[in-house]
């Protein structure tokens, strides 16, 4: 991991991890026994988002595989995953199925095996095997190839969960301890570790944390036009937590290549941003069913339009369209409804499309300047934030649904907590990555002043829990936890200790404080 000391960034918290781990051993494997409960939706977003080394990449009979796609999300009855493509060492290029689950005796355990509709599975993936040396047959008696994950994904998987599921709120592991014993709560309790202290480490933890998203971003740059990695990561985020894998399919069915084919570059932005919402609504599916029944004149002209435009744009796009069943509405606030984030996305790069929003964006952080009565880093949030929450639209700003109630005002198409989570789980890590490679270290300064001053967003179940650990009642004192920056370092310390069986033995925070190190010294 780089360390970016002259602008500001500080790894000392991986230094500190890595001189306490030689001290009391290593934690336990994050691929070990006590990890296989992982969901299986999960492993399907490992496969899915190519979150493992794909040069290395082979099956358990040791035969080299490419994944040249992952194939289509299937939300029907069947393999997770159809018309994948394959190319397989002694197989050449293979095209097929792909089951997947957390564990490869669920290939037997769930009967698919004994299940024709099977038959097409080219690719068995698991994230362990536990059951090697057992074949994987197909009803028909063919043996199906299998791919282990864990073998190839070189991230820690609780930090490759939370990229996958940002938003979860599922609960957290129950703590190995109560809360009220944790050492680091009793000394905060007791006066013998000072407040200003464990900020400190939490903004060591949490840069730590912000700096490994920034190398998995120098990854994705390495193989993609920075263009589409910023594409893909803004379209997995506005999908919200119940519509990431959609949005990233539409994504991928819908690449940067193809939308400035289909929408020319001298075109006014309002006709490329109608061709754009054509496409994306097109291709994932909304442009099939009929209008609601009593749709106002607004709506009908709208969809007309809409319609128009689509049957104008490349017939082979009718043949990669999802179903309305890959979307998930269940759940999600009218506000956040998968067709307004769609309608944003089109919004966004009807603008920037024909220059890319990848140079403005490095622009906004390198000539913002400090305003009247705003602070530097305030100004840097607020210009990076506004470029989604100012987006409009005239039709989406002033509904929830196609066909739905006019609203009296209009709502944003992203508000501003999402905005929020875009700029710390994506631009900022991928502007890093950007100024890493281009060795700017003024970018990396502004960055890193953006990134101190960014405050705090809801607090997740993670924080939640945390704050349980730290503080009586969970209830943060004296706003230690206000900044992004340490509740990125509550996750960290999360994943790396409280999560798991170590207890706080080994814990860097307790190690760290009983060695008595000063807080100039973390």
């Amino acid at each position: 991991m780089r360390e970016l000391t002259a602008s500001g960034f500080s790894d000392l918290y991986g230094r500190l991890r890595q001189e306490f781990a030689d001290q009391v051993g290593e934690p336990s494997a994050p691929y070990g026994e006590a990890n296989q409960n992982i969901r299986e939706e999960i492993v399907r977003c490992l496969w899915f988002g190519s979150h493992f080394s794909p040069d290395r990449l082979a099956t358990d009979d040791g035969r080299r595989i490419e994944v040249v796609s992952p194939g289509w999300w299937n939300v029907e009855g069947g393999p997770d995953f159809v018309r994948a493509e394959l190319l397989m060492e002694g197989a050449g290029r293979v095209v097929g199925d792909v089951e997947v689950h957390t564990l490869a005796s669920s290939w037997h355990a769930h009967g698919h095996d004994r299940q024709p509709e099977y038959d097409e599975v080219v690719l068995h993936v698991v994230m362990w095997n536990d059951a090697p040396g057992r074949e994987i047959r197909r009803h028909s008696g063919e043996v199906v190839p299998q791919l282990t994950l864990s073998s190839f994904v070189e991230e820690e998987i609780g930090e490759l969960v939370e990229i996958i599921d940002l938003e979860g709120e599922e609960t957290p592991r129950a703590p190995t301890q109560p809360a009220h014993t944790r050492y680091c709560g009793q000394a905060l309790a007791d006066g013998k570790m000072e407040a200003a202290w464990l900020g400190r480490l939490l903004d060591c933890a949490g840069d730590h944390r912000l700096l490994s998203k920034a190398d998995r971003m120098t990854a994705l740059l390495e193989k993609q036009p920075r263009e589409q990695v910023l594409y893909e990561s803004l379209a997995e985020a506005l999908g919200y937590k119940s519509n990431r894998m959609a949005f990233l399919q539409l994504a991928n069915l819908l690449p940067m290549k193809v939308l400035r084919e289909i929408a020319p570059a001298d075109a006014p932005p309002p006709d490329r941003q109608e061709v754009l919402e054509a496409a994306f609504y097109g291709v994932a599916g909304f442009l099939d069913g009929a209008l609601p029944e009593g749709a106002d004149a607004e709506t009908a002209d709208y969809a007309r339009r809409l319609a128009a435009q689509w049957k104008k744009l490349p017939a082979r796009l009718r043949d990669v369209r999802m179903s309305p069943g890959h979307w998930t509405f269940a759940g999600t606030r009218p506000v956040n409804y998968p067709t307004r984030r769609i309608a944003a996305l089109a919004c966004l790069y009807g603008r920037y499309l024909p220059q890319g929003l990848f140079g403005p964006l490095v622009q906004i952080v390198r000539g913002t300047q400090a305003q009247r009565r705003r602070r530097l880093d305030t100004a840097l949030r607020a210009a990076l934030t506004g470029v989604f929450t100012q987006l409009e639209h005239p039709y989406w700003s002033h509904r929830y649904t196609l066909g739905g109630r006019k609203l009296r005002q209009p709502h944003g198409l992203v508000g501003e907590q999402r905005a929020g989570s875009i700029l710390t789980d994506v631009l900022v890590p991928l502007l890093i990555a950007h100024a890493g490679s281009e060795a700017d270290g003024e970018l990396e300064r502004r960055l890193h002043l953006l990134w101190s001053g960014l405050p705090g967003r809801p607090a997740n179940a993670v924080v939640r829990r945390m704050c349980h650990v730290l503080f009586p009642g969970g209830k943060d004192s004296g706003g230690l936890l206000r900044s992004a920056r340490r509740q990125q370092g509550l996750h960290q310390l999360h994943n790396d200790f409280c999560a798991g069986q170590e207890g706080c033995g080994s814990c860097v925070l307790y190690l760290a404080h009983r060695a008595g190190r000063k807080l100039e010294e973390i």
